[in-house]
């Protein structure tokens, strides 16, 4: 049986994969600032593999609440439209 958690998981969906962990924890901190909650996926293990540089050898993904998907990729756009 499914726990509460796991029903608040099922609202998010794949927003955008990064370059790195360093643009995908950017992107949170700014939705984090206007009340959006997200999520960021990523098989790195942080530091070691070096993903907090400007590119990953691994995905790195944010996962946002579907209702949210136009307002975040409001904000991701002017954030990084250089890359």
């Amino acid at each position: 049986m499914a726990d509460e958690s796991d029903k608040d998981l099922e609202s998010y969906t794949p927003f955008r994969s990064f370059p790195s962990r360093l643009y995908a924890q950017m992107v949170k901190e700014a939705l984090a600032r206007q009340e959006i909650p997200s999520i960021i996926k990523s098989d790195d293990i942080g530091i070691m593999l070096g993903s907090y540089s400007t590119t990953s050898p691994v995905k790195v993904t944010l996962w946002v609440r579907k209702g949210d998907l136009e307002e975040c990729s409001k904000i991701a756009d002017f954030m990084l439209n250089h890359i």
